[in-house]
């Protein structure tokens, strides 16, 4: 199994607008529609309580690194991508490839 692991930072102005609320109730709603996709074993969205220079966290679980491979250029993928992109603007990015 992979785990796969994204902190994001809300853009500025989304930030300055007050709506980080609003981009994470659309980012899930987003999330939810990966479901399905072959290999992807669960996938969710939440506001980073660690604190620091990100404010979402992003975390997925695969079936392999292939899997993870596949989800990367999923056509639900690309459209979460781009629903993602007026809300956010840096992430870190992370996986952890964990024997089942």
């Amino acid at each position: 199994m992979v785990r796969h692991i994204l902190f994001w930072k809300l853009r500025d102005e989304v930030r300055a607008a007050d709506q980080a609320e609003h981009a994470l109730e659309v980012l899930s709603a987003s999330v939810q529609t990966l479901r399905g996709i072959e290999g992807l074993r669960c996938a969710e969205i939440g506001r980073n309580l660690a604190g620091g220079p990100y404010d979402l966290v992003f975390y997925a679980e695969f079936d392999d690194m292939n899997a993870l491979e596949h989800f990367r250029d999923h056509p639900l993928h690309v459209a979460h991508r781009e629903r993602c992109a007026p809300f956010v603007n840096d992430r870190l990015a992370g996986d952890l490839n964990r024997p089942d």
